[in-house]
């Protein structure tokens, strides 16, 4: 796993794989090789589920300098101490802090040695993700959904997706959430037979090492 070529480091396999679940190494090999449309995350507290996806977003994002990611929640005022402050744990696990810049208004990381973006938006506002300048290109290849389960439904995340991917081949979609109790729940319904083109992985506390 390596950085862009301009001058930087790579990311050892070792330093990854201490900074992620044995839980999630299988997926993250797959999401690097195999290349699926969709993720989706299930799983409970300490599952430690949104630190994997953080870490990878921060893979995919060296790997391919022309792309950028694009992180969702239903409510805006909740981005900051959840999936904004996942990202810059997972940059900072990576030892990567002083590559990126990290700015509240306009909340968004940015990768300094190419200037690729890592944006978050509540969707209580969804007319924002039309407006979105990016630096270069037209859209986003990752677009990470945090607490799925609050969202209306599938309609909801394919209009999303529709405004945000704008077109482009080979994104990535993930979705991360805590299953709700209810079982006719919309989530729980389509993680059982989501489609052909998206891959479910459940994990929980209890496949986290003990030290952690």
């Amino acid at each position: 796993i390596r950085r862009p070529a301009r001058g930087c480091r790579s990311l050892s396999k070792l330093l990854v794989n201490e900074r992620i679940s044995p839980a999630f190494r299988d997926l993250l090999w797959q999401i690097l090789h195999e290349h699926p449309h969709t993720v989706v995350c299930k799983g409970g507290r300490g599952s430690t589920k949104s630190s994997f996806v953080g870490i990878a977003v921060v893979i995919l994002l060296l790997q391919h300098p022309q792309c950028h990611a694009v992180v969702l929640r239903k409510i805006a005022n909740t981005l900051r101490n959840s999936v904004y402050a996942q990202m810059q744990w997972a940059i900072g696990a990576l030892g990567l802090q002083d590559m990126f810049r990290c700015t509240v208004s306009p909340m968004e990381i940015t990768y300094l040695p190419t200037g690729q973006k890592i944006l978050f938006f509540g969707l209580d506002k969804p007319e924002k993700l039309k407006s979105i300048k990016l630096p270069f290109g037209k859209y986003f290849k990752y677009v990470w959904f945090e607490e799925l389960d609050e969202f209306a439904g599938e309609g909801e995340i394919e209009n999303v997706l529709d405004s945000a991917i704008r077109g482009g081949k080979a994104a990535l979609c993930v979705c991360t959430y805590n299953p709700p109790k209810s079982a006719n729940n919309w989530v729980n319904k389509w993680a059982i037979d989501p489609g052909k083109s998206v891959f479910v992985h459940h994990s929980d506390y209890t496949m986290v090492p003990a030290a952690w």
